[in-house]
C-alpha cells in the first residue's frame, strides 16, 4: 500500500519551522485588544492571611483591574490529585480530587512560599509587574512544612484542617501480604534510606496562558504550553469552572520545554480565561523565571524506604518500598 503508516518512518511535521526560527510559542501570540495580568506570589512558607489592600496598585499606570481570592469564589479548586486504580483512597466522598485542592488564588492562609495571592491586569505587561509591589499584604506567620517526613509526624503544623497528619492519599502497589513473607523468608535483608533530592525544572520557554471569550457565542479560547491540552479541557470544564464541554477551547502550540512540570493544571489558566469575561478582552499571562521556580510543581523531594530481599546467590527474591 502506498500509504501504508504502520510500520513506516513518518516525517516530523513541526520541524521546518522550528528550524527556520519560525515557530510561534506561546508567548509570541498576540490577540486584538489583550490585556496582559502578572501574578503576586506568597513570600511566607505558612501564614494566616489578615488582610489585603490593592488600593495604591489600582491607582498604578495602565492598571485595568486587581483581584483577590474574595473576587474569585465563583472558581472552585483545582483538583489536588487523582485518585489512581487500586488506591486507597481515605477520603471516598472526593471521587475526582481531594481535599484541601488549592484555590486559583489564597484567601484566608497561604500554605507555600510563591502561592498566588493576587493578580494585576494592566494594558501591558511591564505595567502589571510593576504594580505588584504596591499590593499591600498583611500576614500573621505560622510555622511552615518544609520536609515531607516531619510533615506526617503527630506534632507537624497542619496545613489543611480537612487533611490530618498532612497525608491526603495512601497508593499501595503489589502484594503486601506476600511481599513481608518473602523479606521474612530471606537470607540476605538489605535496607537503605534515601534521600531523593529536589529537582527544580528550567525549560528555555516560561509558562504562558492566554485566555479570550467571545460573549456572542459564549465559548472560550485558551492557548497554553501544556503538555496535557486534553486534561486541562477536561478539569478546567467540568470540575473547576463550569463551562460547557463544548464552549471550551484549549490550544497548545509550540513548547520550550517542559520535562513534566507543564503536564498540570494550574491556577493561571483558569484566572485568565475568568478575567477575559470579566473584562470583555483577551488576557495573556507570561510568568517570570523568579516565578516558574517558586509556583511551577517540580520534581521529587522524596525520602524513600527501600528493603531487598535474597539469596546469598544474589538472587532478588522480593523489594519493597515506602516513599
Amino acid at each position: 500500500m502506498a500509504n501504508k503508516i504502520l510500520g513506516t518512518s513518518v516525517k516530523r511535521r513541526e520541524d521546518p519551522e522550528l528550524l527556520r526560527g519560525e515557530a510561534k510559542f506561546t508567548a509570541d501570540i498576540t490577540l486584538p485588544n489583550m490585556l496582559h495580568m502578572a501574578i503576586l506570589h506568597s513570600d511566607r512558607g505558612h501564614a494566616l492571611i489578615q488582610s489585603i489592600d490593592t488600593s495604591a496598585a489600582e491607582r498604578m499606570p495602565g492598571v485595568v483591574r486587581v483581584i483577590t481570592g474574595a473576587d474569585t469564589s465563583s472558581i472552585l479548586p483545582l483538583p489536588c490529585i487523582m485518585n489512581p486504580g487500586g488506591a486507597e483512597s481515605r477520603f471516598p466522598s472526593y471521587p475526582y480530587g481531594l481535599p484541601g485542592a488549592q484555590t486559583v488564588l489564597a484567601t484566608d492562609r497561604v500554605r507555600y512560599i510563591g502561592e498566588f495571592v493576587a493578580v494585576v491586569v494592566a494594558l501591558t505587561r511591564q505595567q502589571a509587574y510593576d504594580a505588584l509591589p504596591a499590593i499591600a499584604v498583611k500576614y500573621e506567620p505560622l510555622s511552615a512544612v518544609v520536609n515531607a517526613e516531619e510533615a506526617l509526624q503527630p506534632d507537624a503544623p497542619q496545613l489543611h484542617d480537612t487533611v490530618p497528619n498532612n497525608l491526603n492519599q495512601y497508593i499501595s502497589h503489589g502484594n503486601k501480604q506476600a511481599t513481608e513473607q518473602a523479606i521474612a523468608n530471606a537470607e540476605v535483608v538489605v535496607k537503605q534510606r534515601i534521600r531523593y533530592q529536589r529537582a527544580i525544572h528550567n525549560p528555555v520557554e516560561l509558562r504562558a496562558s492566554i485566555g479570550d471569550y467571545n460573549p456572542e457565542t459564549e465559548e472560550y479560547t485558551l492557548w497554553t504550553n501544556t503538555q496535557i491540552p486534553h486534561g486541562n479541557r477536561f478539569l478546567l470544564s467540568q470540575l473547576v469552572m463550569g463551562i460547557p464541554y463544548n464552549k471550551l477551547r484549549v490550544i497548545a502550540p509550540h513548547i520550550g520545554g517542559g520535562f513534566g512540570s507543564k503536564g498540570y493544571l494550574y491556577p493561571d489558566t483558569a484566572l485568565v480565561l475568568f478575567l477575559s469575561k470579566e473584562l470583555g478582552q483577551p488576557v495573556k499571562w507570561v510568568d517570570t523565571r523568579r516565578g516558574l521556580a517558586r509556583s511551577t510543581v517540580q520534581a521529587r523531594d522524596q525520602i524513600q524506604y527501600v528493603t531487598i530481599a535474597g539469596t546469598t546467590d544474589g538472587q532478588i527474591t522480593a523489594q519493597g518500598k515506602r516513599i
